[in-house]
């Protein structure tokens, strides 16, 4: 049996992926920040905690997903992003550099690759460069990987998994917040097709990449995109989301100067597909609708 390490095991993600690591069979471990039941408390600033904890786990694999997961999350504060996505992924492979443990899957993130004046798809090998602190983290942390992968052995496969919905996210996003205006009647703002393309996954297929990652054996360092299969404006995602609701106040516009996704065109998820096997299986219109079902709307007027 085979013995897998969470990090961010109280996470959105790492909570649908520790099920599904159980249910396949692995000996599964967390931690998190802060403990819960089954998870241990482990801040990954903190390099002798984390060597400390890997070897008395002694994982064979490590699934690392501890992170500040966006930029929403500390825009005041990038120098925290940096010590918690970098620094903590250093302290990471570092243990397990020292322990002896092998293979690695990284959460990175679409955030990495560099702006493109295109909407051809992006495969693997495409310009990088992020433009905010958040895919700039991820990036640094993605060298540091390739860094120990090709000095010490370790197999590490990065998921630049896009944004990822679902039931249980907390964080707020263009569909938290949409469901937010609908419930308070409040009126709702979104691009077009003009700018600001989005490419949500919805986490049991994130989760499930996750999964065939740690079932792969792969040598050297090996990023893989991660993606549910569609790129749509933020006015087509809203309009899948509220199907069915009574309609509220919608103003549609070019650019707010933001763009969530990046200014990149459709993921390439030709290599999951014939790497680890992944291919997206929730339908994005479907999982959208059903999000919106138990919201009660406000009466507002239409536009």
């Amino acid at each position: 049996m085979k013995r897998v390490h969470v990090t961010g095991a109280n996470g959105f993600i790492g909570r649908e992926v520790i099920a599904r690591l159980r249910e396949a069979g692995y000996a599964v471990t967390g931690s998190d920040l802060r403990a819960s039941p089954d998870v241990r408390a482990l801040d990954l600033r903190d390099r002798a905690a984390v060597v400390a904890l890997m070897g008395e786990l002694a994982p064979d694999i490590v699934m690392h997903g501890g992170a500040i997961s966006g930029a929403m999350l500390a825009t005041d504060d990038p120098a925290l992003m940096f010590d918690v996505n970098v620094m903590g992924t250093l302290n990471i492979v570092e243990a397990m550099r020292r322990t002896g443990t092998a293979r690695l899957v990284f959460l990175s993130s679409n955030a990495v690759y560099a702006e493109a004046d295109t909407r051809d798809p992006v495969p693997e090998d495409a310009p990088c460069g992020a433009a905010d602190a958040y895919g700039a983290s991820k990036l640094a942390a993605e060298s540091v990987l390739r860094a120990y992968a090709a000095s010490f052995g370790i197999g590490v496969v990065a998921l630049r998994i896009s944004s990822v919905f679902g039931a249980e996210r907390v964080t707020p996003y263009l569909i938290s917040q949409t469901l937010d205006a609908v419930r308070n009647g409040a009126p709702i703002e979104v691009t077009d097709t003009r700018s600001n393309m989005r490419q949500f996954v919805h986490v049991s297929d994130a989760a499930r990449a996750v999964c065939l990652a740690v079932a792969a054996v792969r040598e050297g360092f090996t990023p893989v995109n991660i993606t549910g299969g569609t790129y749509l404006s933020e006015e087509q995602v809203v309009r899948l989301l509220l199907a069915g609701l009574p309609a509220p106040a919608l103003s549609v516009i070019a650019d707010r100067g933001r763009h969530d996704d990046g200014r990149v065109g459709p993921l390439d998820i030709s290599r999951a597909a014939a790497l680890l096997g992944y291919a997206p299986s929730v339908d994005i219109a479907e999982a959208l609708t059903a999000l919106a079902r138990p919201i009660v709307p406000a009466i507002t007027p239409t536009s």
